[in-house]
């Protein structure tokens, strides 16, 4: 019966020490995506916690897409003069100035954001483009 009771003891013991095996592996996971994070992106905070995009980032990535639709070569956007407006949490509209070869030219760029890092043109879509 003693030695009854000393195996049951021992198959309890061995589960609950499967079970600490088990939960030490899993936070070792943890520790070493958290490292592996790191030593890729430089920051733990994930992309899905930035928040919205700020109206410099929409900015940045609104010349982006207008650059290419102009003639000249030597582009200069007004960075401090230009017009900053939300119109739903992910669509951003920006207007302002940009001067090519001496002729100042206004644009007005609507662009939905779509999520992940807010400085790749890839995570924008444009709703509408007018430059007059």
């Amino acid at each position: 019966m003693a030695e009854n009771k000393f195996l049951k003891e021992k198959s309890v013991k061995k589960k609950s020490a499967n079970k600490a095996v088990w939960i030490v592996l899993f936070f070792c996971a943890i520790i070493i995506s958290m490292m592996v994070k790191i030593s890729l992106t430089g920051s733990l905070k994930p992309e899905f916690f930035r928040g919205l995009p700020s109206n410099e980032d929409a900015y940045k990535i609104a010349k982006e897409y207008v650059r290419p639709t102009l003639k000249s070569s030597s582009v200069s956007f007004a960075d401090d003069g230009y017009q900053f407006a939300k119109t739903s949490d992910s669509v951003y509209v920006i207007k302002s100035t940009v001067e090519t070869e001496g002729t100042t030219t206004e644009f007005k760029i609507k662009l939905q954001y779509k999520g992940g890092e807010p400085s790749k043109q890839k995570n924008w879509s444009v709703i509408d483009l007018s430059i007059f």
